[in-house]
């Protein structure tokens, strides 16, 4: 079995473009000149014709809509483009921890609260991070990574205030370590979002790069309400 084509929501890829309008305006950087230098990356990325004709006149050139669906190579192709313009010299490609950031980790932190109060408000609204940890994120992950890996992520709640999550990348083809920091930050963003307190996400285990066998992922949450 293979990963769907077009699997992901349009409004993921609205909130990378947000997210990199938002820190160029906070670094002092030209959003339009950012931007060029972003689509040039992808651009390099792209394997084919067809996809180089995608990026020009869906991606750029085009209209995103928050409920389009698009292909995962193109959010891979993004994030990686995005992270080698934006992260600086030394700076880090991905991080494990929330303990230290990472432009692929603050891109899913501010995604998350950005989703919070627009798009996926309901999701949100009156939830204890324990009740969205339960009913919200596999909701939200579907929308992101599509059926398969919706149906593959599992969800355990140790204790209260302590959780295990476990994502299956076998058939994602956007499966890579610089996505995994944009789960730890989405999941951080979201916590913060809904109240929690001293929260605590370590990427303890990844197989995302994995060349063969199964990909899977853990993610230790630790909070407090």
């Amino acid at each position: 079995m293979t990963e769907d084509s077009g699997s992901q929501l349009g409004d993921f890829i609205k909130g990378r473009m947000l997210f990199i309008e938002d820190y160029c305006l906070n670094h002092g950087l030209n959003f339009k000149d950012t931007i060029y230098s972003i689509e040039e990356e992808m651009m390099k990325k792209a394997d084919s014709a067809e996809k180089k004709e995608f990026l020009k006149n869906r991606v750029f050139h085009g209209v995103i809509l928050s409920t389009s669906i698009l292909p995962n190579w193109v959010d891979k192709a993004f994030l990686e483009a995005m992270v080698a313009v934006l992260k600086g010299p030394g700076a880090p490609l991905y991080t494990t921890t929330s303990r230290i950031s990472c432009i692929s980790f603050e891109a899913g932190r501010f995604n998350a609260k950005r989703q919070a109060d627009t798009i996926f408000k309901i999701l949100y609204q009156n939830k204890k991070p324990a009740d969205w940890l339960k009913t919200g994120f596999p909701g939200l992950y579907r929308k992101c990574y599509g059926d398969l890996a919706g149906s593959n992520l599992k969800m355990t709640e140790r204790n209260p205030g302590n959780w295990e999550i476990v994502t299956d990348n076998t058939h994602l083809e956007k499966a890579s370590r610089i996505d995994c920091s944009t789960v730890i930050g989405y999941l951080f963003g979201s916590l913060e979002k809904l109240g929690a307190k001293h929260v605590v996400i370590n990427h303890s285990s990844c197989k995302a790069e994995a060349p063969v066998g199964q990909k899977l992922c853990v993610f230790e949450i630790t909070f407090d309400s």
